[in-house]
C-alpha cells in the first residue's frame, strides 16, 4: 500500500494509527515540511513502513530542521530532483519552493543552480561552503532539467501545479513530458479539490493538506485542519 501524507509540521502522531492497523507493507511518502529537531521520529515510523519524503520550505528554516534530513542517513530517502521506484511505482520527487532571489515562474530563473547563485552570492552569506540556509529549499532550473530526463508514473512536489490559485504552470508542464498520469503536492494546507474544476489535464492531481493522509488513488484517510 502506497501512502502520501500532507505536511506534519512536526508532529506525526495523527500517521500512526493509520501505519500500526495494516496488514500489508505500507510505503509512507510525505510530501515536505516535516519540520524536525531531530531525527527520532523518522526511525520510529520506520518502524512500521517503507518511508519517503521531500523536502519543503521549513525544513530549511532552522539549522536543526536542516540536519535532521541532510545531516543524517535519511538525506538517501529524500526523492528531490530523481526517479525511484517505490511498489513497483516509479516517483519522481520536486521539493522545495520557489524563490524570487532564483526564480519565480512564469519569470525566468536568475539563476541556473546552487553553483551559479553561490558565485554571486555575498560571502557573508555563504553557509557551510555552499548556498545559504534558506535556500537549501529553493527550487532551481537545473532541479526542472534533470527530472525532465526522465519517465515517471507519478510526480511529487510541495508546491502546487495549475489550476490551483497558488500553482505553477512549470510543475504541468514537467509532469506532462515525464508522462505521469498523478500528481500529489502539500504546502497548501486547505485539500484543494482539483475534481470541480473543468479544466481537466491527461493526469489527476491531489492536494494532501496539512497533516492529512492518502492513498495512491487519492482517497483520503484523514483530512487534517490546521487550526493553529
Amino acid at each position: 500500500m502506497l501512502l502520501f501524507a500532507g505536511d506534519p509540521h512536526g508532529s506525526f502522531d495523527h500517521l500512526f494509527p493509520f501505519l500500526q492497523q495494516q496488514d500489508e507493507e505500507i510505503a509512507l511518502i510525505i510530501l515536505g515540511d516535516l519540520q524536525l529537531n531531530d531525527c527520532a521520529i523518522l526511525d520510529r515510523l520506520a518502524q512500521y513502513c517503507d518511508l519517503w519524503f521531500i523536502h519543503g520550505n521549513h525544513d530549511s528554516k532552522t539549522v536543526a530542521a536542516f540536519q535532521a534530513l541532510w545531516g543524517s542517513e535519511w538525506k538517501k530517502r529524500n526523492l528531490h530532483a530523481r526517479v525511484t521506484e517505490i511498489q513497483g511505482i516509479k516517483i519522481a520527487g520536486l521539493g522545495g519552493v520557489f524563490r524570487g532571489q532564483i526564480w519565480m515562474p512564469p519569470n525566468k530563473p536568475l539563476f541556473f543552480d546552487p553553483i551559479h547563485f553561490c558565485q554571486y552570492c555575498p560571502q557573508d552569506k555563504i553557509w557551510q561552503g555552499g548556498l545559504p540556509l534558506r535556500h537549501r529549499t529553493s527550487i532551481f532550473l537545473s532541479d526542472f532539467e534533470q527530472l525532465e530526463q526522465h519517465q515517471a508514473d507519478i510526480l511529487i512536489c510541495h508546491e502546487a501545479p495549475k489550476p490551483h490559485p497558488s500553482g505553477f504552470q512549470v510543475i504541468n508542464q514537467l509532469a506532462e513530458k515525464m508522462g505521469v498520469s498523478k500528481i500529489f503536492h502539500g504546502h497548501h494546507h486547505e485539500n484543494f479539490d482539483y475534481r470541480t474544476l473543468a479544466d481537466r489535464t491527461s493526469y489527476q492531481i491531489f492536494n494532501i493538506g496539512f497533516r492529512s493522509l492518502a492513498t495512491v488513488d487519492g482517497k483520503y484517510l484523514l483530512q487534517g485542519v490546521d487550526d493553529r
